[in-house]
């Protein structure tokens, strides 16, 4: 009995300088990785470019959705390659059900200066000094649930598409797709301010208080309310012949925020300004936007 009480403090003792000795061997893993800093490449005009982008702004852009890969090595000894890929499909954040991406391809490499070009003249200058952006994809095609093809917010970047056709886009086509973009750096944000959206919401809802019209069919729209042009119930830029529902929330406030970037006040007041329902929406949205620091 007296040598176990000495055997085990020994044991324990060697166990201890043992792995001291292992430690000493280690190598760094880079499992700790970020690989959300890019690193310069100035043989790389591309990569170059990206990275001033990003020492200018701090955010990353990508034109490949796997950012980076790693040789590891699993429990057993063997060694295999991990791939970090940007989170396309899943966000947080935003205004009820969230919609998905359907598909969507990459952006050629040769068309990534004109990605940058357009961010860095069109985005970054509407975005207020403390809204972070994760990182931007540049891809050529989007086809998303309710958001249309060109952007969309993931867990982890902004997708931007048509980026390919930027250099033959009208000025319109250029100022839908900032307005498409913003809407997607934006919406997340704009989630927090429930009150002011609720008030939003219900400006809808009082038109027709039977019956919800968010996501109400379009037939039963025309045919079961008083209403005929979804504009009179605060609906934006719903065409009944093409369409069999009116739109819900999530879609209803991405509406609104595409509008504000895409027209002054002017402009909207010259479309909807005879519809007090649209008008009064226009201005809670308004009131949210210049708390979050957007100056329009």
């Amino acid at each position: 009995m007296k040598m176990n009480k000495f055997i085990l403090p020994l044991l324990l003792v060697l166990t201890f300088f043992m792995s001291c000795n292992e430690d000493n061997n280690l190598e760094p893993s880079n499992l700790e990785r970020d690989w959300f800093v890019i690193q310069d490449n100035p043989n790389d005009p591309i990569q170059h470019a990206i990275y001033l982008f990003y020492e200018k702004t701090g955010i990353p852009v990508f034109y490949n959705d796997t950012i980076g890969q790693m040789e590891r090595v699993d429990n057993w000894g063997n060694s295999y390659i991990h791939y970090t890929m940007l989170s396309i499909n899943y966000a947080l954040g935003g205004v009820g059900t969230s919609p998905s991406v359907y598909s969507y391809t990459l952006c050629p490499k040769e068309y990534v200066m004109d990605g940058l070009a357009f961010l860095e003249t069109e985005i970054i200058p509407l975005l207020p000094e403390t809204m972070s952006v994760r990182s931007f994809l540049l891809l050529n095609t989007l086809e998303t649930s309710g958001l249309g093809s060109s952007s969309f917010k993931g867990l982890n970047t902004i997708l931007v598409a048509q980026v390919p056709r930027l250099r033959e886009m009208t000025r319109e086509e250029r100022v839908k797709l900032k307005a498409a973009v913003l809407r997607s750096i934006f919406t997340a944000s704009i989630s927090t301010y429930e009150k002011e959206l609720e008030s939003f919401y219900q400006t809808t809802r009082s038109y027709y208080t039977t019956e919800d019209l968010y996501g109400y069919n379009v037939w039963y729209y025309q045919n079961r309310t008083p209403y005929q042009d979804p504009e009179e119930v605060g609906f934006l830029g719903v065409d009944p012949s093409y369409t069999s529902c009116l739109p819900t929330e999530s879609m209803d406030v991405s509406m609104y925020i595409e509008a504000m970037f895409m027209y002054s006040r002017e402009e909207f007041e010259d479309l909807y300004g005879s519809y007090e329902a649209v008008m009064k929406k226009y201005d809670i949205m308004l009131s949210i936007l210049e708390s979050i620091g957007v100056s329009l």
